[in-house]
């Protein structure tokens, strides 16, 4: 780890800290949510930095809708095939903050009121993120590979159709922190097949079970001197500026769900283990095959613009 990210990760959890101190967990938790998020697209996404204020009302307008209706899985379905367009663009790794915070509201259904709280928090850290984007990570803007538009098109509903199957595999599962499922898929996903398509798969597979696992791990700590060392560690992964390996990408999930301000699920390992696989392996496998498709459709040159 560079000094640089070392410094960031500083940087990012001093509102939080004070929060802590001043007795407000509640409001460090969502303003450290927020500054995460935030960092990752105005960092990822220098060009729709901008769009990280709509973090906070993505996550509002999931978490009122999820209470209402199951219409929720609309917005969800759409900010991923957003996710996959924007790779067009190179943009795809940053804009999956987006979806994140919307797939953290759809799992938060919650009073009005108990939303707007939250929603103010997050754009409290929203602002702290831009602003770090934009001033001490100015000069960090990692190169992603661009697809053509129409191959764009054909990431857009790849991620589109996981999505939808991860969140109801989620949902009908009920294991803990159930909006990391369609999280992890997203974030580690690739639009491109750096490689043959086999080690692309098998890079994309162990990448997505190693998030899982942390995911799981987390929760098997109760420990809060134990959970912030989970936390730094994750985040030093997440924050970190070489984007040619996939650990930004696994440590983001596991990073939220230290981060979100959700009890810890006191229930049997063995049983959650079972709960989680049995959501986690069939959208594994939707999404390896999905994968695999659409990496040998559009494995030549000519799919990737320079």
């Amino acid at each position: 780890m560079t000094t640089k990210t070392v410094g960031t990760l500083l940087l990012v959890l001093a509102p939080t800290v004070l929060c802590y101190l001043a007795g407000w967990r509640e409001a460090a938790h969502y303003v450290a949510l927020g500054s995460v998020l935030a960092l990752q697209l105005g960092v990822l996404a220098r060009s729709a930095a901008p769009f990280a204020f709509l973090l906070p009302a993505l996550y509002a307008a999931a978490a009122i809708t999820a209470q209402a209706t199951n219409g929720v899985v609309a917005l969800i379905v759409a900010l991923a095939a957003a996710v996959g367009a924007s790779s067009s663009q190179g943009l795809h790794r940053g804009m999956v903050a987006l979806l994140a915070a919307a797939l953290l509201g759809s799992f938060e259904p919650a009073v009005a009121g108990e939303v707007m709280r939250r929603a103010a928090f997050l754009l409290a850290g929203s602002a702290y993120g831009v602003l770090l984007a934009v001033s001490v990570l100015r000069g960090a803007s990692p190169e992603e590979p661009r697809l053509h538009p129409q191959s764009a098109l054909g990431y857009a509903l790849l991620l589109a159709g996981v999505t939808l199957i991860a969140w109801f595999a989620a949902r009908l599962a009920g294991f803990a922190h159930p909006w990391c499922l369609p999280l992890v898929f997203v974030a580690v996903s690739e639009p491109v097949a750096s490689s043959s398509s086999r080690q692309a798969l098998r890079r994309a597979v162990l990448s997505s079970t190693a998030a899982m696992t942390l995911v799981f791990v987390t929760d098997a700590f109760d420990d809060p001197f134990a959970r912030g060392v989970l936390l730094v560690t994750m985040l030093l992964l997440a924050l970190s500026a070489d984007r040619r390996h996939t650990l930004p990408a696994v440590a983001i999930a596991p990073a939220m769900v230290l981060l979100a301000s959700h009890a810890i699920p006191h229930v049997p390992l063995w049983q959650s283990l079972l709960v989680v696989l049995a959501a986690f392996v069939p959208v594994l496998l939707a999404s390896t095959l999905g994968h695999w498709f659409f990496w040998t459709r559009h494995s030549g040159r000519d799919h990737v613009a320079a």
